[in-house]
């Protein structure tokens, strides 16, 4: 870590005197046809501005990029900002900022589509339709964002009903069976009504991951849609409506869980019968470590279906705005499946899951002479579900006279979450201002739960043992946190700012259901960040730079014990780390972007049980980087845009991507991490005269380079389960644009 820190040291010294450099340049005022770096406004802050002027680490990509790039989720985003990882486990998203990530029910990384917060995981398949921009915040949220957002936000924007009539339709093909529709239609309804309809859907016909077992079907396959419908009303001239109606589903063999190695070096896996006992006849049970590729015996499914209700309102008064976002999600999941990644099946999985969440926010702002401001309260009533049935239909091989089943049973897990906050920021003069704010959180959570096993006799399974006793285990509990943030912003000169922050985030604590109840604590962290943002040469280049030290206290980091995931607390965990980001447009024809991360990160004093070793005992993980957090990260962005001389113009993108090694598990062994990686990814956009049609041809990750997204290990499988990023994928789409743009 005095490698990271040297180079803090050094970019806090560069950071004054560059800025003292840079002060003495005289600014030349760009010309008329200087190529710039368009300006991009966000709400990040819950307030406009440009990113430039944001004291904090935001990148941005607007419709234009995600249109040019073929952005359609997180997964596509991870290779255009620094320090952020994708992973997926069982159809649900894991994402990493700068080494803080989520896993199940605790998440570090908020997600929200218009200023509401997705409550579960798997929900956010909406946000890849119809964006204006998304917006990446790294670092902790915790006053404006307030829980389970230590690593930072996700922002997605939809685009807004337009004032003129136009809109789009979209076709595309690509390999593996990928069929793809989409359309576009906005526009004005009478004088103070304006709607906007976007719909899309996915038929994927072909699996990207092979199995093995004959007569099978491959898996990463299926259908896949989304709709969202926003209507717009003035209702008067400082009062407007916004009513949101969004819907996702998705079905199909989605959820492959390979084995990504093999426990044989282990010998007997707990509870189960020899190595040597599957593989020689008569049983012949075959595992594979293949890239991509998987034994999967019987069927395998998922069915998830999404909708979600907003009305946003916004009044504006003597100055101040008002704004309420209301909202309601309701989310539905099954999935049924091999859970071993085995030719014969070891034991299937059948999981049943809902969500229902109600969310209020209202905030005040204004503008007060030299003070920004805003007050804000927050509501949220979160009731949770589920359903999940282990069988283990092979008695011939486990010394039991019937097949076994596991229930575990969750009628409900439920929060109610209350929040108050404030925020400002003060020009103390023309160049310095400085801001702060607190936010208080309290939550109420109750729990119940059985875990039941059953041996399934001709006539009907009969419960043998209750794990957690006889009756519904219940329970309840309060959480209660404050969490506070201070900046200081002072412009070096036009267009050069350099920052200073603290803040503070939290991640909210739980219980193990399938443990019992055992309780996880609530995640608290401090980070301190310096930066230094500028813009050059007339404005066709920007720079933002910035360094960070954060200081986790009961880190909560995911295991697997036997079948069933577990949070549990690592003590304290450090992150020291520095970021740079660059974009310029070098020329008429060319363009740059560029990121780049470099983290240190470590747990503290750290005693846990592997379960994969679990023969070992306790083991000291102090030291030991944390998961998700790769000690270098760097993306690298081409475009070469060319006017035709018939009219319209061909533009070509490269986008490279580079990942240094990724641990999964907290245990510092190779087997747990994926070796470094390079994505590269390729477009050609071709506009038409008058921009009624565009086309692009795209190659997605053009070198074939496999990796591993994520790593689950557990002593009642042979081997450590994860997932395989997407081979090399070609295609191509067509759009005919029609009306206003």
């Amino acid at each position: 870590m005095q490698g990271i820190k040297r180079v803090f040291s050094l970019a806090l010294v560069s950071t004054c005197i560059g800025g003292q450099g840079v002060a003495a340049q005289p600014e030349e005022p760009p010309g008329s046809e200087d190529p710039v770096v368009e300006e991009i406004l966000v709400t990040a802050l819950k307030r406009e501005a440009s990113v430039l002027d944001t004291p904090a680490s935001v990148s941005t990509l607007d419709a234009g990029a995600l249109r040019d790039k073929g952005i359609h989720n997180v997964s596509d985003i991870q290779y255009l900002v620094p320090s952020l990882h994708y992973g997926e486990f069982l159809g649900r998203r894991q994402v990493a900022i700068r080494g803080i990530g989520e896993f199940a029910y605790a998440p570090g990384v908020m997600v929200s589509v218009d200023g509401v917060v997705q409550a579960v995981g798997s929900s956010s398949q909406l946000s890849q339709l119809d964006l204006a921009r998304v917006e990446v915040l790294r670092g902790p949220q915790g006053t404006l964002y307030g829980r389970n957002a230590t690593g930072g936000a996700i922002n997605y924007i939809a685009a807004s009903p337009s004032d003129e009539f136009g809109g789009y339709a979209k076709a595309g093909y690509a390999e593996y069976g990928h069929t793809t529709i989409e359309g576009v239609v906005s526009g004005p309804i009478g004088d103070r009504l304006s709607v906007r309809l976007a719909a899309n859907h996915l038929d994927a016909s072909e699996g990207w991951i092979e199995n093995l077992v004959p007569g099978e079907d491959d898996l990463m396959m299926g259908q896949k849609s989304n709709l969202r419908l926003i209507l717009a009303a003035d209702l008067a001239d400082n009062f407007d409506a916004t009513f949101t109606y969004g819907a996702s589903r998705s079905e199909g063999p989605w959820d492959a869980w390979p084995m990504i190695h093999q426990h044989f070096d282990l010998g007997v896996a707990s509870g189960l019968p020899p190595v040597n006992a599957l593989t020689a006849p008569p049983s012949r049970v075959l595992f594979t470590e293949e890239v991509r590729k998987v034994h999967n015996r019987g069927e395998s499914d998922s069915d998830r279906e999404y909708d979600m209700y907003s009305l946003t309102l916004n009044w504006d008064v003597a100055g101040i705005s008002v704004k309420s976002i209301t909202a309601y999600q309701d989310w539905a999941d099954s999935f049924l499946g091999p859970a071993d990644a085995t030719s014969i099946g070891l034991f299937d999985r059948l999981s049943v899951a809902e969500n229902e969440t109600f969310t209020q926010e209202i905030n005040v702002s204004a503008t007060s002479g030299n003070l920004d401001w805003i007050v804000g309260i927050y509501y949220m009533d979160d009731e949770r579900s589920s359903i999940l049935f282990f069988d283990f239909p092979i008695p011939a091989l486990v010394p039991l006279p019937v097949p076994i089943q596991l229930d575990f049973k969750e009628p409900y897990y439920n929060t109610e979450s209350r929040a108050a906050f404030v925020d400002g920021t003060y020009a103390v003069t023309d160049r310095l201002r400085i801001g702060a704010g607190i936010r208080r959180t309290v939550e109420e959570k109750e729990e119940g739960h059985t875990i039941t096993f059953l041996a399934k006799f001709p006539g009907g399974p009969v419960p043998f043992f209750q794990r957690c006793g006889p009756t519904l285990f219940e329970q309840a509990w309060d959480e209660a946190e404050n969490t506070i943030r201070a900046s200081v912003e002072y412009d070096l000169a036009d267009a050069h700012m350099a920052y200073a922050s603290y803040s503070e985030g939290f991640k909210v604590g739980g219980v193990n259901a399938s443990d019992c109840g055992a309780p996880w604590l609530p995640e608290t962290v401090d980070a301190w960040e310096i930066g230094y943002k500028a813009s050059f040469f007339g404005g066709s280049t920007t720079l933002r730079a910035s360094a960070f030290d954060y200081d986790y206290s009961d880190f909560q980091t995911a295991q697997v014990i036997g079948i069933q995931g577990v949070i549990t607390n690592a003590g304290d965990a450090k992150i020291i780390g520095l970021e740079l980001e660059l974009s310029s447009i070098l020329t008429e024809n060319w363009s740059v972007d560029a990121g780049l991360t470099l983290l240190d990160t470590e747990y503290g004093h750290f005693l846990n049980t592997d379960t994969l070793r679990a023969g070992l005992g306790l083991l000291e993980n102090k030291g030991n980087p944390l998961s998700y957090a790769p000690d270098r990260s760097f993306n690298l962005g081409l475009t070469y845009t060319v006017p035709l001389s018939a009219g319209g113009s061909v533009s070509v993108s490269l986008d490279a991507a580079h990942r240094s090694r990724v641990f999964y598990r907290e245990f510092n062994q190779k087997k747990d991490s994926t070796d470094p990686y390079t994505i590269v990814n390729l477009n050609v956009n071709w506009q038409s005269p008058g921009a009624a049609y565009s086309a692009r041809l795209f190659v997605r990750n053009a070198t074939d380079e496999a990796y591993v997204t994520n790593i689950q290990g557990s002593n009642t499988t042979y081997g450590r389960q994860g997932s395989w990023n997407m081979p090399r994928q070609v295609g191509v789409e067509v759009t005919r644009f029609f009306g206003a743009r």
